[in-house]
């Protein structure tokens, strides 16, 4: 068969069609109608016997035919996306009072959900903050991060770490994405390995303000960290608020490169910032200085997934005074950003600005950012004393020699 000639565009078929408009084609395909059992179907084998009216008819429905597979290839395309945005955790599909979210929420640029205060989101995540070091604490606003830039590695690196420690490749369900805030480890204080075979944990992480933003943004950069810390060059995360709001109050990390107080640092009376970060601990090895990844596992080349100050505590969610490190940035998505200030029960900045009392005004002139030191008062002269009356000198008592007698010559 011959192919049809095909128009150049859809007006020059209309044109043609009007053109031809006595001409009455029926174009069918396949059995014929049932209403239509009278009809003649007739099969032209030479594309020449069709008129321009049937060849402008038969493009106008090839053109609508195209037009309805690419719809369906385009839906088929978004289920595809909304089944991967369904590993998502489930409690995101809703803001912070409830409603539904747009199913592209987060997709292309970051969004931050304001939770509502009262909700069992918001005071799992609140009273995490002030149960751990932190009673003090006037929380202004609680936001969730959702960011599919930063979600998608996290999800994948999570289910890599499954897949290694079950041997399995079956879909899981994960606790953790279905209850909101960290009320899964409030119910499950204990990470089982068949529960939770990643160690995926909450725990805390403090920056600057401007640091917090870029986050998440980007996600922590453990190159920023100094292979001189305690548990080497990794992004360090703990489980007391009350050790990362130290780190909330130093300068920016654009400063800590060269000089550690070249950035300008929070002042007591300043609004904080604090993440709380879903970490993938996985096998926890023994940090020390010096690090630029994590120690092997005993013998084997293998290498753990994180670091610790007290790895045996890895698998306790309610553990105290433990840091963890990790070298992978896909380890870690930084899930909620608490806005604070601390409540130092008045006093002009209690105890911090109390120990900055105690620095030499020296120091805190090379600080920027650093409240002024007052000025110290110049010490008043000693009073000019009379001098005391001399005493008289104590004579020396002398004592004179006798001197020999001298022998006469007469004896």
């Amino acid at each position: 068969m011959e192919c049809i000639e095909i128009l150049d565009s859809d007006e020059e078929a209309a044109k043609a069609a009007e053109q031809e408009s006595d001409d009455e084609v029926e174009i069918v395909g396949g059995a014929p109608a049932p209403d239509s059992q009278d009809s003649e179907v007739q099969i032209l084998d030479d594309a020449a016997d069709l008129s321009e009216g049937a060849q402008a008819k038969l493009l106008k429905s090839l053109l609508a035919e195209k037009q309805q597979l690419a719809q369906q290839v385009a839906s088929l395309q978004k289920k595809t996306s909304n089944d991967k945005r369904t590993k998502r955790p489930v409690y995101w599909r809703r803001d912070g009072d409830g409603k539904r979210l747009p199913d592209d929420a987060g997709v292309d640029e970051k969004l931050l959900v304001e939770l509502t205060p009262g909700s069992d989101e918001y005071e799992s995540v609140a009273a995490r903050l002030q149960s751990r070091g932190l009673p003090d604490a006037n929380i202004a606003s609680i936001k969730r991060c959702i960011n599919d830039h930063l979600w998608a590695p996290y999800a994948a690196r999570r289910e890599a770490m499954a897949r290694r420690s079950t041997q399995s490749d079956e879909d899981r369900v994960w606790r953790s994405d279905v209850l909101p805030g960290v009320l899964n480890e409030a119910e499950n204080p204990v990470c089982l390995p068949d529960a939770n075979p990643c160690r995926e944990r909450y725990l805390f992480h403090g920056a600057a303000p401007s640091t917090i933003d870029c986050i998440l943004d980007e996600n922590v950069d453990f190159r920023l960290s100094q292979i001189t810390g305690a548990m080497g060059a990794c992004a360090y995360f703990a489980d007391q608020s009350s050790y990362s709001d130290q780190y909330c109050r130093m300068p920016d990390h654009s400063a800590l490169v060269r000089h550690r107080h070249a950035g300008t640092a929070a002042r007591p009376q300043d609004a904080l910032k604090m993440l709380v970060c879903r970490v993938l601990l996985g096998e926890c090895g023994r940090g020390q200085p010096g690090l630029r990844r994590p120690p092997a596992i005993g013998g084997s080349g293998r290498l753990n997934d994180s670091v610790s100050n007290n790895p045996d505590t890895v698998d306790d969610c309610a553990s105290q005074g433990s840091m963890y490190g990790v070298f992978d940035n896909a380890q870690v998505y930084p899930e909620y950003v608490i806005e604070y200030k601390r409540d130092y029960g008045g006093g002009g900045g209690g105890r911090f600005a109390a120990a900055l009392a105690g620095l030499p005004p020296s120091l805190l002139a090379g600080i920027p950012g650093m409240p002024a030191a007052v000025p110290r008062r110049a010490p008043k002269p000693p009073r000019a004393r009379k001098p005391a009356a001399k005493k008289p000198a104590k004579k020396r008592a002398t004592t004179k020699r006798k001197s020999p007698r001298k022998k006469s010559d007469d004896a």
